[in-house]
């Protein structure tokens, strides 16, 4: 059923259409025209439940004047937008077949069907247009736009870098960014095989790309973490977070043990020092407190001075566990109130989002490093985990 605002938008259409047709020249043999009645006719089918008629009477017009064939552009493109690709279809595909057309006109038939063709699911015959149209010159940084995000879609990482490179030439500007993202994609493809080497290499590959390619540190890192060398990863760990603080939360368990294989624990301590400096986060205080049971002080002293200096959930969580096995909380009771109140807190930080994209803000729990909201490559990071006042 034709929704109430589609019938809106197809009203100025249907009234542009019958003007169209009627200013035709009296009908030549084989060629279909109107009366004023079937004009009326026309219109209510177009914004009535029934439009597939509408469109048989549409497309059977055997004359076409650049004002007709750009009603059929534009009604074409409506039923797209609308998710009706088979109607969009029928209008490209004869509008796109017709002979004789104007070549501006021919050309923006065939854009308007291969972008049918790729709602539909339809992806080689698209790719196929597109390639058409980038050659000829027409549409062609939309057309090779089109071609990344085919295979994007499809996983075809190999034939992206090559869309991309076209892009950038055609385009003027730098793709390497997204570039460096599909080694990565293949990084991971060959680290799934056992490829650890060729996984390795695919990583070195993205940054020569992308120096700045934070996905491609952390992927070296954990590849060599894999070949049982500590310190080639915890290198690739600290350049990942030299580069972009944020992602401390992705390399400080990493790098704990990093250092604890290679037995260099005096530069982990500095890495935590440093990051305090660096970085926002609560998550060094949490790992010094850490460091300090583990040498059989009490870390509540230092716990408490990381939920002053940097309040989050995280240390507060921390706070309450090493608060709640306390001699005297215990002796007095509150060790189940708190123990009660850490589990709450950790139920509410299950549900809160991990990371956001600085391009639209979208705020996932798990990492995608292409946007699902924008699409964009590269922009999602951990979000920052520090509680902040109002005003602050």
């Amino acid at each position: 059923m034709i929704d109430p605002l589609f019938s809106w938008l197809l009203l100025p259409l249907g009234i542009a259409l019958g003007w169209a047709l009627a200013r035709r020249l009296p009908a030549a043999p084989g060629r279909v025209s109107y009366s004023s009645e079937q004009l009326g006719g026309l219109l209510t089918q177009l914004t009535s439940d029934d439009p597939d008629q509408a469109i048989a009477a549409l497309v059977a017009v055997s004359d076409l004047d650049p004002s007709t064939a750009e009603l059929h552009l534009t009604l074409g493109r409506m039923f797209r937008k609308r998710g009706e690709v088979d109607r969009a279809l029928r209008i490209h595909e004869t509008l796109a077949a017709r002979p004789g057309l104007a070549a501006p006109v021919a050309a923006e038939a065939r854009f308007e069907l291969a972008q049918d063709y790729m709602a539909a699911g339809m992806m080689d015959r698209a790719e196929e247009l597109f390639n058409a149209l980038a050659a000829s010159g027409v549409h062609t940084i939309e057309s090779l736009e089109a071609i990344r995000t085919i295979h994007e879609q499809a996983r075809e990482w190999q034939r992206a870098i090559e869309a991309a490179r076209r892009l950038q030439a055609a385009k003027g500007e730098s793709q390497q960014m997204a570039i460096a993202q599909y080694h990565c994609e293949l990084a991971e493809e060959a680290r799934r095989a056992g490829r650890i080497d060729e996984a390795i290499e695919l990583a070195r590959r993205a940054l020569s790309e992308d120096a700045g390619c934070i996905r491609a540190q952390l992927l070296l890192g954990e590849l060599y973490e894999t070949q049982k060398n500590p310190a080639a990863a915890a290198r690739a760990y600290l350049r990942a977070f030299e580069q972009d603080p944020r992602f401390l939360a992705d390399v400080i368990e990493p790098l704990r043990r990093c250092f604890e294989q290679t037995g260099d624990r005096e530069t982990y301590l500095q890495f935590l020092r440093d990051a305090k400096e660096m970085s926002s986060s609560s998550l060094p205080f949490i790992a010094e407190a850490r460091l300090l049971a583990e040498t059989g002080l009490d870390p509540l002293d230092h716990l408490a001075q990381g939920l002053e200096a940097r309040p989050s959930r995280a240390v507060l969580a921390e706070f309450l566990e090493v608060l709640e096995r306390q001699p005297d909380v215990i002796a007095a009771g509150l060790d189940k109130p708190a123990a009660s109140l850490r589990k709450a807190l950790l139920r509410l930080m299950e549900s809160a989002p991990r990371y956001q994209c600085s391009n639209c803000g979208f705020s996932p729990r798990q990492m995608f490093w292409q946007c699902p909201g924008c699409k964009h490559w590269g922009t999602t990071a951990p979000a920052d985990d520090v509680l902040r006042t109002a005003a602050g």
